[in-house]
């Protein structure tokens, strides 16, 4: 009976393996198709000339009359990666990088032309990256911009013009082009959560280089919530020393700053978020007094306390001083304040705690407890703008859809299991009159087997809604999300690239020139192999498939 059972479980399986097979291999696309020196993402406005330029790494350089530390570091950055063999860029060591500079190269600069001064301060929402690049097939490279927040798109887009004919990285080809190229949406961001999982500071660095190899423009670090609390206050040091992990697993505010400006260096916003009423059970521990009691349904205490309580002077005082510092700390001009799901600790810590129905009674707002969360809100949005007079919010969706007066806030969309459901959230929020963006398709922590996951994620559309002109006008982009609960710094490369890759080009290019995935596919082939050779762990996305040049691990 053992040997039947084996040969008919074998049998299935085969057959299994044969109907899969059957109903898939004929959806992949062939493995070695991908394109050569074509950017991603795809620029506005593009046309190739009949003509590939030889680079050499010993005779190119970048040329630039504009005084500004961020194209000067990104002059250094740019010829490391267009030549990482090369020690042309290593003003100590001679360049001997051998065949590349016996060839005889037809491009040998780049001139780099920015009208508005250096900016002193951070980039900020509604920065211009607008850029427009000549490579001709003879004559001077040219590269222009308003802002150098541009430059630094424009520099990203000629380094994509390169590639290594048959994988050949001694050979260095560039494709002659004129681009004239800008953003869709202002606001392009990535999600990363470091509560769950900490991340350590080179995993968030090596991202946010990655971030900017895609044109995002914004970190949304989620940096603590529930499970830990590894932001270090200096104001209430308590908060990391009893509710991070260990103190291995704190961010100081040196390490803060110091990604902040590696963020700047690039023209990625860095806005931090803090979430509240809920999500703080972690707060709980260094900060005695901050949380509720949770009751169950009979009256019993229960050994959990999960939601901020707003009936204390004691905790609005705290959260005045925290967000004074977390505001001098961060110098985006938004701060993303949270507020989801606070139904879920709700009818425990609020509708059954005894102090809080005392509360409820005396402000008159009788068993409703959306009105003590409105209170919550009403009352905390203008204690961050007293932190810091002119402070912008961006929240989960959640404070707006309970009519919280927040007029001039930011509505983070992340509701809807399907994408029509995602499409009417979108639409409701827009037609309340708010700002919005878009994270609801884009959770990349859900996984799905094969290629639809990532079509799915390049076809999603932050104005697909119907609506009219106006609502449209007010989505202002959206954020490819991944939360923590399943990925570290060991996964984390692989999680996001290039399935965040498919967001950045909804975000950044034309509509109607990327409609089509399939079109797209050799391009984000080309991508992600690009981002192998520069030593990052980009995923296979869409069956089987090779790069010419293998991974050979992180970047030195």
């Amino acid at each position: 009976m053992a040997v039947v059972c084996s040969v008919t479980t074998l049998a299935a399986v085969l057959f299994n393996f044969v109907l899969l097979f059957s109903f898939t291999v004929g959806a992949y696309p062939t493995p070695g198709q991908f394109t050569e020196g074509q950017p991603w993402p795809l620029p506005w406005n593009i046309s190739y000339y009949d003509f590939n330029h030889t680079l050499s790494p010993g005779k190119f350089n970048f040329k630039t009359a504009y005084k500004c530390d961020i194209i000067d570091q990104a002059f250094i950055r740019y010829q490391k990666l267009l030549f990482p063999s090369s020690k042309k860029w290593d003003d100590n060591i001679d360049d001997d990088f051998g065949a590349g500079n016996d060839a005889d190269p037809s491009l040998t600069f780049l001139t780099v032309t920015i009208s508005e001064e250096c900016p002193t301060g951070v980039p900020q929402l509604g920065m211009d990256e607008s850029y427009k690049l000549d490579v001709p097939s003879s004559g001077a490279a040219v590269l222009t911009a308003a802002q150098v927040w541009g430059a630094l798109r424009g520099l990203e887009t000629f380094s994509q013009l390169l590639f290594h004919p048959d994988g050949d990285e001694n050979v260095y080809k560039m494709r002659a082009a004129k681009i004239r190229d800008y953003p869709r949406f202002p606001h392009r961001g990535v999600l990363l959560d470091t509560s769950r999982h900490f991340l350590p500071v080179n995993s968030l660095l090596a991202n946010i280089d990655v971030m900017a190899h895609n044109k995002f423009n914004v970190f949304h670090w989620h940096i603590v919530d529930d499970q830990s609390f590894p932001y270090e206050s200096k104001t209430f040091p308590n908060l990391s020393v009893k509710g991070a992990y260990s103190k291995r697993h704190i961010y100081s505010q040196d390490q803060i700053k110091s990604i902040v400006e590696y963020a700047r260096l690039r023209g990625i916003r860095v806005v931090a978020e803090f979430d509240t009423p809920g999500h703080t059970e972690s707060w709980g521990k260094g900060q005695p007094n901050l949380l509720c009691d949770c009751y169950d349904d009979h009256g019993k205490k229960k050994d959990e306390q999960a939601l901020i309580d707003p009936t204390k002077q004691s905790t609005w005082d705290f959260l005045l001083a925290l967000f004074k510092e977390i505001l001098e700390v961060f110098p985006d001009h938004y701060i993303h304040l949270g507020g989801d799901e606070s139904w879920f600790w709700i009818p425990s810590c609020w509708k059954n705690n005894p102090i809080i129905q005392q509360f409820m009674n005396v402000y008159g707002f009788g068993n409703d407890t959306q009105k003590v969360e409105n209170y919550y809100f009403q009352n905390f949005l203008k204690l961050v703008d007293r932190a810091r007079r002119g402070a912008k919010f961006i929240v989960w969706q959640e404070v707006l859809d309970n009519a919280v007066d927040a007029s001039e806030a930011i509505a983070h969309v992340w509701k809807g299991g399907s994408y029509a459901e995602q499409m009417q959230e979108m639409a409701t929020v827009t037609a309340n009159g708010h700002y919005a963006m878009l994270s609801s398709c884009w959770y990349l922590d859900i996984f799905k087997y094969g290629s639809e996951e990532i079509e799915g994620y390049y076809k999603c559309d932050p104005q697909g809604f119907k609506g009219s002109v106006a609502q449209k006008n007010l989505v202002l982009g959206g954020e490819a999300a991944l939360w923590g609960e399943m990925v570290d710094a060991t996964n984390v490369m692989a999680r996001l690239w290039p399935r965040a890759s498919a967001v950045a080009e909804r975000l950044w290019s034309d509509p109607a020139q990327t409609a089509s995935f399939t079109d797209a596919w050799p391009r984000l082939h080309e991508m992600s192999c690009r981002l192998i050779h520069r030593g990052y762990a980009s995923q296979p996305v869409n069956g089987p498939s090779f790069c010419p040049i293998p991974y050979s691990g992180p970047p030195s």
